[in-house]
């Protein structure tokens, strides 16, 4: 009796363990890797530690628009950003269609932005014409990277990892540990995740 008792248990544990990381497939190295690539978008800005629902107030938008326009800045460089046609440009010397940002702040946050505005009271200026942001650009700080370690379900369906923020030029180079929280989300028929916190320890 005692065995089938401590069998039962130990099955018990068994099935909640499988549940808490999405059954008992769990996640895969790939899909790890993914969730990775995902996350790092955001750290690779600076974006360690926010509150997405506090960051896509459209009342206080500067933060959305920054990340719509940097993100696309380091990754999508030679397809959507350009050279400012006018002579002087007050505003600095690129610009970017205000499309390509709301379809970035879409694509990593869920979020439909439509109230395109300008973001002038910063060290870094950026513009809104009514087509075009205008801004400068800037290099040479270092650049992080998170490595998810491990993802579970929650009892909403979403996932949350947990793993470490890494120098890109040294790896052994750990800023912190973090943990995000992100729901399923599909961009462009593409099953993806839409951030909805991450914290991180530094």
């Amino acid at each position: 009796m005692k065995k089938t008792v401590m069998f039962l248990t130990v099955l018990s544990l068994f099935a909640f363990s499988c549940a808490a990381f999405g059954g008992a497939k769990g996640f895969s190295a790939a899909e790890l890797k993914k969730m990775s690539t995902f996350l790092s978008n955001f750290t690779e800005l600076g974006f360690m530690d926010f509150d997405a629902e506090v960051l896509t107030n459209e009342d206080e938008p500067d933060d959305m628009i920054r990340f719509g326009i940097w993100h696309n800045y380091i990754n999508n460089y030679k397809s959507r950003i350009a050279r400012c046609k006018k002579k002087d440009c007050e505003w600095g010397s690129l610009v970017i269609e205000g499309k390509y940002v709301t379809e970035s702040i879409k694509k990593y946050f869920g979020v439909d932005y439509k109230k395109l505005a300008s973001v002038t009271e910063s060290d870094l200026p950026f513009y809104y014409d009514g087509t075009y942001y205008h801004f400068e650009g800037a290099d040479g700080e270092a650049v992080y990277y998170a490595r998810v370690d491990e993802a579970v379900r929650d009892s909403e369906g979403r996932i949350v990892m947990r793993g470490e923020i890494y120098n890109t030029e040294d790896k052994n180079d750990i800023l912190g540990k973090f943990t995000a929280l992100a729901k399923p989300h599909k961009f462009n028929g593409k099953d993806t995740w839409a951030i909805l916190r991450m914290e991180t320890e530094f």
